[in-house]
């Protein structure tokens, strides 16, 4: 594990000038996140971009490697060349005046060569303390990590097809499995969602050996989503949940009115606590806060205003996480408001 301090040695930063061959990393840990992604480790090297995520405990918990083209490189190279990376501070905390952002972090990001290295470190971990030089910089890496993060097109569908044919479903009858869209989520980290159909030779859903299901040729629809090399989401027919193998109808919808502003996602984003390549959503926001804060996965989020002030959201949780949403507040909503799965 290569994890940098603070305390890098600088020699000479006024004479030094950036190499070719030097080595970047952006290094961020201490923010309110799920334990096992508490450090951050990006390299930037010659070839490629590694990112490598930790636990609190510093074991070692994922790890994406994609290469880089010299191109991008370059760019990067100059971009720490034009901004003067060698002559910034070494520390750059809030001034006078400036409100503490708390649960953020710290972020560390270093230049390494033969004869020397220097890190630039912010804490915490927030643009508004950052000269407009270093958030360029910051930003740039940022980008790089979310690409060390991506899966190519023809990654994600054969990741995705080699899971549905060996998931239960599929498996057991399944034949003629057939691409039919692709679309890559606006989203953080970049989600694929591919949709395929496929034929079965009996009714039903998962595994069914044992039992004596109808005799039914039937054509289903699924579509799963990739994200990070892996298979997150597989749902058949929008009502059976290929990974958790069980119906939809497991699902629960909760309810809670609050403040349209003080939505505790909205103010979690807007500490800075995730960022997306492009402004994202409101749904967006609330998936990443509930998934990152409470490891608790929500879908069709909704929002709408009983008032100029109050907003009231609903959204749908797993039975087994109902007791932790009441815990903050939710309750499970009036059969009027519930939604259709389609």
């Amino acid at each position: 594990m290569t994890l940098l301090s603070a305390g890098c040695a600088e020699m000479n930063n006024d004479v030094q000038t950036i190499s070719d061959d030097a080595v970047i990393v952006h290094l961020t840990y201490g923010a309110f996140t799920l334990p096992e992604m508490a450090i951050q480790e990006l390299i930037v090297n010659e070839t490629a971009v590694n990112l490598s995520i930790y636990g609190g405990d510093r074991e070692l918990t994922s790890r994406y490697v994609r290469p880089i083209n010299e191109g991008v490189r370059n760019d990067l190279l100059s971009l720490f060349r034009d901004n003067h990376f060698l002559e910034m501070e070494e520390t750059y905390e809030p001034r006078e005046g400036q409100p503490i952002v708390a649960d953020v972090g710290v972020v560390e990001i270093s230049l390494i060569q033969d004869n020397f290295s220097k890190t630039v470190k912010v804490d915490p971990y927030y643009e508004d303390y950052m000269p407009q030089e270093l958030r360029e910089i910051d930003r740039e890496l940022v980008r790089l990590r979310m690409h060390a993060m991506s899966t190519s097109t023809e990654e994600a569908r054969a990741i995705a097809e080699e899971w549905i044919i060996n998931a239960p479903t599929y498996a057991y009858d399944g034949s003629n499995l057939t691409l039919t869209d692709h679309v890559i989520l606006n989203s953080f980290p970049e989600q694929h969602e591919i949709t395929y159909e496929f034929m079965s030779s009996q009714a039903g859903y998962g595994d069914q050996s044992g039992e004596v299901p109808a005799q039914e040729i039937t054509q289903h629809t699924i579509v799963v989503r990739v994200a990070g090399g892996e298979v997150t989401s597989a749902i058949i027919d929008g009502v059976w949940d290929e990974m958790y193998q069980r119906m939809l109808s497991d699902l629960v919808v909760m309810e809670s009115p609050m403040p349209c502003d003080e939505a505790p996602w909205v103010q979690w984003y807007e500490e800075g606590n995730i960022q997306f390549p492009a402004e994202p959503r409101e749904e967006e926001i609330a998936i990443a806060y509930f998934g990152e804060v409470y490891s608790i996965g929500i879908s069709n989020f909704e929002s709408d205003h009983v008032d100029s002030d109050t907003c009231n959201y609903t959204l749908q949780v797993r039975q087994r996480d109902v007791r932790m949403m009441e815990d903050l507040g939710w309750v499970e909503a009036r059969p009027s408001t519930f939604y259709l799965l389609t």
